[in-house]
């Protein structure tokens, strides 16, 4: 069923947050198997947002929006969609006399202007809200469906999963299901993937074979639509399958799997690790540290901007940084050795490079990171090239090291099995 997401809201357009839930739900729907073909977002203006739905509805059998369903003269989404469903707007008093009961059991009083929440397209489904006020709603109307949803993110996603899927569910049947798999090429260029699945990618139906530039490398997504999740994986692995006798790309996506596969190898092994960072200014800590139970493998970061930091914690050699530069193999490898040092712990990683937007030190390229990795089969240096914006420099070094981090832990394991 091809389906539009529509986020509403001035706040979306003027950049003053993000916008989480589009993402959230093109994932969600894809996984149910949904295709979400398009993607827009309006501002609270009632004659753009009108075209905005009518528009939509021209070419998706299914609109979603969410946003704009509050009590505020600024909540116009419900009486925008009635209106381009050409049903007149009515007060529901059953809903009205929920929504008075709700800021009575909450020890607010029920001003006038709440009651707004309390108004929907004629004959409209309504969707109760269990983690806020506003109700959502669904209407149909010459085989179309438009649906409204709440904005706050945690209030959307509850009433989509708990009320809107089921009722999708058994108005319109299962829809199969969409899986992706993303392939992993860190040390290919896209021209040189290209090169080596060519074929492939002008003879894709289903699966689909997509290449993302990613910051450190290229994301090689195997898209598949079945009717079940066995259909559907096959239908993945046979494509997979083929790339990766093509070329050495591993099955998980550094910005998605990594981490996760870190955190649980790390809990069966009972290594302990620690990092020093420069450049990515404490986003390895961050991460590791996003996942419950990290406090029985992650010691510590260390976060050294200051060249005197590195001497002083790290005790990185000051002829090194002299003579090297703080960005630089030689540095990169003893503020592992020193992370190791100081936390005690069986594998260090450390950062240090150019985040941007200027040039490096001594003219190079921003972007240049060095990534070393100390531990019992020595110490070991990377060394990247980032591109895009600073936020993604940093993002992507830290990304590639908590990478690293894992590949040299495996040869850690390896060892003590051996």
């Amino acid at each position: 069923m091809i389906t539009e997401i529509v986020t509403t809201g001035s706040e979306l357009l003027l950049g003053e947050i993000a916008n989480e839930n589009a993402q959230w739900l093109a994932s969600f729907l894809n996984e149910h198997g949904y295709t979400v073909a398009y993607m827009t977002t309006v501002g609270d203006n009632p004659s753009r947002m009108e075209e905005t739905f009518r528009h939509a509805l021209t070419r998706a059998d299914l609109v979603i929006t969410s946003g704009g369903l509050g009590s505020t003269l600024g909540d116009i989404t419900k009486k925008a969609g009635a209106s381009v469903m050409d049903l007149p707007y009515v007060h529901v008093e059953e809903e009205s006399k929920r929504l008075r009961k709700y800021y009575e059991d909450k020890h607010h009083p029920f001003l006038p202007s709440l009651d707004r929440q309390a108004w929907f397209a004629k004959g409209a489904h309504l969707f109760f809200n269990e983690a806020g006020s506003a109700s959502g709603s669904a209407v149909e109307k010459g085989g179309k469906i438009l649906i409204h949803l709440p904005g706050p993110p945690f209030e959307m996603k509850t009433m989509m999963r708990n009320q809107v899927m089921p009722w999708l569910d058994r108005k319109l049947g299962s829809q199969g299901i969409i899986r992706s798999l993303v392939l992993s090429a860190v040390h290919m260029t896209e021209a040189e993937i290209e090169e080596k699945i060519g074929d492939l990618l002008r003879a894709q139906s289903n699966p689909t074979i997509a290449l993302l530039a990613r910051p450190g490398y290229v994301a090689v997504r195997v898209t598949a639509k079945g009717a079940d999740e066995e259909e559907t994986m096959a239908l993945i692995e046979k494509t997979a399958g083929e790339i990766e006798k093509r070329m050495p790309v591993p099955r998980y996506h550094l910005e998605g799997d990594v981490l996760h596969d870190l955190h649980e190898f790390l809990l069966k092994e009972g290594l302990t690790v620690s990092a020093a960072e420069s450049c990515t200014g404490g986003l390895i800590g961050k991460f590791l540290t996003d996942n419950p139970g990290s406090s029985s493998y992650f010691k510590g970061s260390a976060v050294t901007y200051w060249n005197e930091t590195k001497e002083k914690v790290l005790s990185v050699k000051k002829e090194d940084l002299d003579q090297f530069t703080a960005v630089s193999a030689p540095v990169a490898e003893e503020m592992a050795e020193g992370s190791r040092s100081l936390y005690g712990s069986d594998i260090a990683v450390s950062t240090t490079g150019y985040a941007g937007p200027g040039k490096g030190e001594r003219g190079e390229d921003a972007g240049l990171v060095y990534i070393g990795i100390a531990g019992p089969w020595g110490t070991e240096v990377h060394r990247e090239q980032f591109f895009g914006s600073r936020r993604s420099v940093r993002y992507g070094a830290a990304e590639k090291a908590l990478y690293y981090l894992l590949q040299y832990g495996k040869k850690v394991k390896l060892g003590k099995n051996g």
